[in-house]
């Protein structure tokens, strides 16, 4: 549940946008999906809280989120101490601080590829990855819309409950996940 919580940030790589032309006779959610996935770099200032009912009090972090394409995914938090993850293709690293890098290869964890493909496939415009494994829902419109996505699969559920994006045009303000076991983890894009 670790490398989840830590990558339930680069769901939030979606920072920088601008209003895009919308046909009107496509869905909401392929719009969003689809507005997300053309943009192929973004860096974004984050905060991330997260609530878990193991602790008292929230545990705070922020740092920068990087993404471009293809399949690069980083999270640089900043404070309150330094790590680093990064996924790169079908490869996750961690390195918190000044210590070794852990390397994971996906292929030996459907679980964490499951996520890793949960966090990337929105910031891609893969609507097929996504609809593998979610039920996707969207309110709103492109210039201020709510994209829920709600497990499929077992593998999904036993992790998560609940997706939530939250964003404008082909920009993401805040990413919220609730885990299957009821913590909350809530990222927020700087402007």
């Amino acid at each position: 549940m670790k490398v989840f919580s830590l990558l339930v940030a680069w769901g939030l790589l979606a920072g920088m946008g601008q209003a895009w032309a919308v046909d009107n006779g496509t869905d909401l959610t392929g719009q969003i999906i689809t507005h997300l996935g053309q943009v192929p770099e973004r860096a974004q200032p984050f905060h991330e809280q997260k609530d878990m009912a193991a602790l008292t009090h929230p545990l705070l972090s922020s740092g920068v989120l990087l993404f471009h394409r293809p399949a690069y995914l980083e999270k640089n938090t900043q404070a309150p101490r330094p790590e680093k993850l990064v996924i790169d293709g079908s490869m996750v690293s961690i390195q918190r601080g000044a210590g070794s890098v852990h390397n994971v290869p996906l292929s030996q964890s459907p679980a964490l590829a499951l996520l890793v493909t949960t966090m990337r496939a929105p910031l891609e415009g893969d609507m097929a990855s996504l609809t593998h494994d979610y039920t996707l829902s969207a309110q709103g419109d492109l210039g201020a819309w709510t994209l829920n996505m709600a497990p499929l699969s077992p593998q999904a559920v036993h992790l998560v409950r609940l997706v939530v994006l939250k964003g404008r045009n082909n920009a993401i303000q805040s990413l919220k996940i609730v885990q299957a076991n009821g913590d909350v983890q809530t990222l927020t894009l700087d402007p």
